[in-house]
C-alpha cells in the first residue's frame, strides 16, 4: 500500500480512496477489466516515463517493462 491506500496491481500507482477493484483507471476499462498489456505498457511509457520523467523512448520502454514485470497482474505474462 502506498500513501495510505491500495496500489494498482498492474502499474503500481496509488489508488487513494479506492474501495473496490484491483486496477487504476489508466490500466482498466470502465468495468474495471484490465486492459491488454500492450496498451498499459504504451501508456506507462508515454505518460509516465517520457512525459513526466523526460526519458527517451528506449529508456522509457525498458523502465516500463521492468516496472510491469514486478506487478501481480503481469507475473508470468511477459
Amino acid at each position: 500500500m502506498l500513501m495510505g491506500g491500495p496500489m494498482c496491481e498492474s502499474c503500481g500507482r496509488p489508488r487513494p480512496g479506492a474501495t473496490e477493484g484491483r486496477f487504476c483507471d489508466r490500466c482498466a476499462d470502465a468495468r474495471g477489466t484490465l486492459l491488454p498489456w500492450d496498451e498499459v505498457h504504451r501508456r506507462l511509457v508515454e505518460e509516465e516515463f517520457m512525459a513526466r520523467n523526460g526519458m527517451g523512448r528506449a529508456q522509457a520502454d525498458a523502465a516500463a517493462r521492468e516496472a510491469l514485470g514486478r506487478m501481480p497482474a503481469w507475473k508470468g505474462r511477459r
